[in-house]
C-alpha cells in the first residue's frame, strides 16, 4: 500500500504530455527521415570560439570523466557502461573537441570521430540516445565552427545524428533534456539551413525559455550546476544567431538576449566569494564550466558582468526561484527557501528545505554535501536525503520525499519567506515549509537566520507534533573542528568561530563531502538534538 501511494504522490504531478510522450516512445521507433545532398555548409567568420573544458582524452586514448580514468579499447567501450552508464555519456559528448589543446589535437579529434561513425551505427547503443546525441551535434559544429574542417563523411554523419534526433525528441522528460534537444536541431537547421529543424526548434524554445528561465534568472530546475549550462547554452545559441544573423528569428533572438543578463545575475548571486558554485539540489564541480570561463565568454559576446559587491550589508531576493543570498564584511549566506524544482521534472531535487551554506571571506564554512553520482544507489539516495543537508530531520523523515534515483512523491511547500535588513545592518532571513505535516499529524518547520558582520544565529522551531528531531551542520573539509566541553571550536585560514552549546545535545560527527562526481572527502559534521520545540544556535567569529 505504502508504494502505491508512494507512485499516486509521485504521478500525479506529471503533466499529460510526459505520458502520452511515454507512450509513443514505446510504440514507434526514431529513424534518420533526411539525407545530406550536400553542398557542405560555409563557415561564418563572425563565430567567437572560446574553449571551455579540461582535456577529457589525450592522444593515447586515456579518458578521464567524472574523475575515473581508463584507457579505451574500441570499439567495446562505446558501449561498456563500466564504470557507470554516465560515464559512457560523457565518452559521446565528444567535449574534448572544446578543450584547451584542441587545436593541437584536431587530427586525433577526426581520426576518433571517423571511429565514432563507423563503430555506431544509425540507432544502436548509448551513442544514439537523445541526450548524447544533442550534446555531441553541437560540439562538434562548435569545433567545426572553430576550425576543425569535417569532410563530407562527417557532414553526412551529423546531418543524420539530427534527422534521426528530430524524431527522438525527449518530450516524455521535457527540463533540461529537452531543452537540449532544442539546442542541437537549432544548430543542425541553421548549419544545414534546414528550415524544418529551425521551426521544430524555434517553436520549443520560444515555449520553454520562458518556462525553464525563471524571472529572477534561475534555471528552474533549481540546480547551480544546471543553470550554469544552461547559461552556456543561451550563450551558445546567442553567438550562432549572431554567426548566422539571417537564420534565427528575431523572436527568439530577442528572447535568448533578454534572458542572459538575468541568468549571469543569478549565477553571481549563488556562487561562493571563492568563485565556486553552491550546493542545492543536484551540483558539483567539474561538470559545467567554471564561472570565470562562462563570464569570459559572456563578455566576448558584449555583455557585461556586474560582480557582487560583498563587503555591503545587502539581501539578494530571489523571489521566483526562493533562494535568498545575503552579504556583510566580505561574507555570504545562501538560504535555501524554494520548491523542490519543477512540479512536473523534480529530478534533480534534494530533500534539502530550508539549507544554507555560509563562507566567511573567500573560505567556505557550511557546506551541502553534494553530488558525487547519479543512478540507484545507496549513495545517491543518501546524496539526496534531507540528512545530509545544512537543516533540520523531523522523526527520522525527509522533507520531501525523495526516492529511486530522480523521484520524489511529496514534496516540501514554502507557506511563509520573509527577508529584511535591519537598521543595525544585520540581516534576518526567515521562511516555513509543511514537508513534515501529514493528515495524521506531523509539525510545521520554521527557520529564522539572523546573519551580521560576526555572526550567525540559527532559530529553528518546530509546531505542533513531533518524536524527535535533528538539526545538522556540515563544515568543509579544510576546517580544523574540536567540540570539547560543549565548546565548539573551527578554525580557518582566515578566521576564528565559536559556538557556545551549553545545556544542548550536540555531538561532532564524521561524515564526507562530495564537491564533485567520483570525489569524497572526509569532513565533520555538527548534530545538535532537539529537547524542546525550539532550538537556538549562536556561532561567532573573528577574522585574522
Amino acid at each position: 500500500m505504502n508504494k502505491i501511494f508512494l507512485l499516486f504522490n509521485t504521478l500525479r504531478y506529471l503533466k499529460w504530455q510526459q505520458i502520452y510522450f511515454r507512450l509513443v516512445r514505446k510504440l514507434t521507433k526514431p529513424k534518420v527521415t533526411e539525407t545530406f545532398q550536400g553542398p557542405k555548409p560555409k563557415c561564418p567568420k563572425t563565430w567567437k570560439h572560446l574553449t571551455l573544458y579540461d582535456e577529457k582524452i589525450d592522444n593515447q586514448l586515456q579518458a578521464c570523466f567524472l574523475n575515473h580514468t581508463k584507457k579505451l579499447e574500441l570499439p567495446a567501450d562505446w558501449d561498456n557502461e563500466s564504470p557507470t552508464k554516465l560515464w559512457v555519456y560523457n565518452l559521446h559528448y565528444f567535449e574534448d573537441l572544446l578543450s584547451g589543446n584542441a587545436k593541437e589535437k584536431r587530427n586525433f579529434h577526426l581520426q576518433l570521430l571517423n571511429s565514432w561513425v563507423d563503430q555506431n551505427p544509425v540507432g544502436y547503443g548509448n551513442g544514439w540516445e537523445p541526450y548524447p546525441t544533442s550534446l555531441r551535434i553541437v560540439n562538434i559544429l562548435k569545433a567545426w565552427l572553430g576550425g576543425l574542417e569535417l569532410d563530407e563523411k562527417l557532414f553526412s554523419s551529423v546531418f543524420a545524428q539530427a534527422s534521426f534526433l528530430s524524431n527522438d525528441l525527449e518530450r516524455h522528460l521535457l527540463g533540461n533534456h529537452y531543452f537540449v534537444n532544442l539546442k542541437a536541431l537549432l544548430f543542425a537547421g541553421v548549419v544545414f539551413k534546414n528550415v524544418h529543424w529551425v521551426s521544430l526548434a524555434e517553436k520549443g524554445l520560444i515555449s520553454e525559455i520562458p518556462e525553464q528561465i525563471l524571472e529572477d534568472g534561475a534555471n528552474f530546475e533549481l540546480s547551480s550546476m544546471y543553470h550554469s549550462l544552461m547559461l552556456v547554452d543561451m550563450l551558445d545559441m546567442f553567438n550562432l544567431s549572431r554567426a548566422y544573423p539571417t537564420m534565427v528569428s528575431s523572436q527568439l533572438d530577442s528572447l535568448i538576449e533578454a534572458c542572459i543578463p538575468k541568468m549571469l545575475t543569478f549565477m553571481e548571486a549563488m556562487a561562493h566569494p571563492d568563485g565556486g558554485a553552491s550546493f542545492f539540489n543536484d551540483s558539483a564541480d567539474g561538470i559545467a564550466p567554471i564561472k570565470a570561463e562562462i563570464e569570459s565568454y559572456a563578455e566576448t559576446l558584449g555583455f557585461e558582468i556586474s560582480p557582487l559587491d560583498s563587503s555591503e550589508a545587502q539581501i539578494i531576493d530571489n523571489a521566483n526561484s526562493g533562494y535568498i543570498c545575503a552579504t556583510a564584511a566580505g561574507n555570504k549566506l545562501i538560504f535555501d527557501a524554494s520548491p523542490v524544482g519543477p512540479d512536473y521534472i523534480p529530478g534533480h531535487a534534494h530533500a534539502d528545505t530550508l539549507s544554507f551554506e555560509l563562507s566567511i571571506g573567500a573560505q567556505r564554512v557550511f557546506v551541502n554535501s553534494g553530488t558525487s553520482e547519479y543512478g540507484l544507489g545507496l549513495k545517491r539516495l543518501t546524496q539526496r536525503k534531507t540528512a545530509s543537508h545544512n537543516t533540520v530531520e523531523v522523526d527520522g523523515k525527509d522533507s520531501s520525499q525523495v526516492w529511486s534515483g530522480f523521484r520524489v512523491a511529496n514534496r516540501a511547500e514554502i507557506i511563509s519567506k520573509h527577508s529584511e535588513l535591519k537598521h543595525d545592518h544585520s540581516i534576518e532571513l526567515l521562511a516555513a515549509h509543511n514537508g513534515y505535516k501529514s493528515l495524521f499529524g506531523g509539525c510545521i518547520h520554521t527557520r529564522k537566520l539572523i546573519f551580521s558582520v560576526n555572526s550567525l544565529i540559527v532559530s529553528d522551531s518546530l509546531e505542533r507534533t513531533f518524536k524527535y528531531a535533528k538539526s545538522r551542520f556540515y563544515f568543509h573539509p579544510d576546517l580544523i573542528i574540536s567540540l570539547e566541553d560543549n565548546l565548539l571550536r573551527i578554525e580557518g585560514t582566515e578566521f576564528i568561530l565559536h559556538s557556545d552549546l551549553t545545556g544542548k545535545v550536540a555531538s561532532l560527527v564524521d561524515s564526507f563531502w562530495y564537491p564533485e562526481f567520483g570525489v569524497e572527502m572526509p569532513n565533520k559534521m555538527l548534530e545538535v538534538q532537539f529537547v524542546q520545540p525550539q532550538l537556538d544556535i549562536v556561532f561567532t567569529w573573528s577574522k585574522r
